[in-house]
């Protein structure tokens, strides 16, 4: 039987020691590089098949080969669009046949049928801004609801071509107008306006006011009817809005002529579009293409007639 080897203290120490230096050898700087380089390789042929996969071409059934937002919805059999809960005529609204109807309906079911699907209507948006965002969540293919381009949309969907052009305009209280202007001239008023002005909340409206009247004060309304309502009583001095609507409801109420009156700007006007995800490239090229394609380009003067 061996007797086991005997070292000081100090020895066994110092044994420890070199053996923990031996084991902590650091990886030479060049073997750490190629580590890494190759860690980044791996990441980047990770990320172009995935970018691969996510834009290549889908065989149909029939054989056709078809971009992935559009066979997506092809296979789906449905074009679901986003439009605001509230009725919006002449652009969309129920009918008493309880038919959904309008402008922005019948573009949405031009766009479908040039897919070769039926359209399904999303209405769970309770604003303007709130369709866009639906349409950002990916929870509808487009949205169509009398939108305007707006900085805050724009960082969230793209935006379609101009399907129709809107001017701007006040419905003015001529009492409080009058108490403003003094004897200054309405233009001059107008254009450096430092009264309050009644807008529809969480619509393109607010941004527009911030932006064309820097010097007012904004008053936001759930509804236009509210918006026009302040503007009535003299809550606030004017209401903002597209010059259709605002002509609209005076043709509507002439009774309002007596309390309110109309400015209309020619060089402010608000392009209505279409929103898409923003991965849906080739959807949004389709809807500019039905959109240049359309026969029957509406416009404020063909829509008023409209409606008469």
């Amino acid at each position: 039987m061996t007797r086991a080897a005997r070292f000081s203290l100090p020895t066994a120490l110092a044994a420890i020691a070199a053996l923990t230096m031996a084991l902590c050898v650091p990886i030479p700087a060049a073997a750490q590089g190629k580590a890494t380089a190759a860690a980044q390789s791996a990441q980047a042929a990770q990320a172009a098949q995935s970018a691969e996969n996510r834009f290549a071409m889908v065989k149909m059934a029939d054989g056709r080969l078809l971009a992935p937002d559009i066979a997506r919805i092809i296979n789906r059999g449905e074009l679901v669009v986003s439009m605001h809960g509230s009725d919006n005529p002449p652009f969309f609204s129920t009918n008493k046949k309880g038919d959904l109807v309008g402008t922005d309906v019948d573009l949405s079911r031009l766009i479908a049928k040039e897919l070769g699907v039926v359209v399904r209507f999303d209405r769970s948006a309770k604003t303007f801004d709130a369709v866009a965002e639906v349409v950002a969540a990916g929870q509808a293919d487009l949205g169509i609801s009398r939108l305007a381009r707006t900085l805050k949309r724009g960082q969230m969907v793209h935006f379609s071509s101009t399907y129709m052009r809107l001017g701007h305009a006040l419905l003015i209280n001529r009492i409080r107008f009058a108490e403003l202007a003094g004897d200054q001239p309405v233009a001059q008023v107008v254009r450096n306006f430092t009264g309050t002005i009644s807008v529809i909340a969480n619509s393109s409206w607010e941004e527009f006011g911030r932006r064309n009247f820097p010097n007012a004060k904004l008053v936001p309304f759930p509804t236009w009817a509210e918006a026009v309502n302040a503007a009535k009583t003299g809550m606030v001095v004017a209401a903002y809005r597209d010059e259709m609507e605002v002509l609209q409801f005076v043709n509507n109420d002439p009774s309002l002529a007596l309390t309110l009156r109309t400015v209309t700007f020619s060089d402010l006007e608000s392009p209505l579009s279409v929103m898409v995800g923003v991965r849906d490239t080739t959807l949004l090229s389709f809807v500019n293409e039905v959109i240049a394609q359309r026969a029957d380009k509406p416009t404020v003067s063909s829509v008023l007639k409209s409606i008469k």
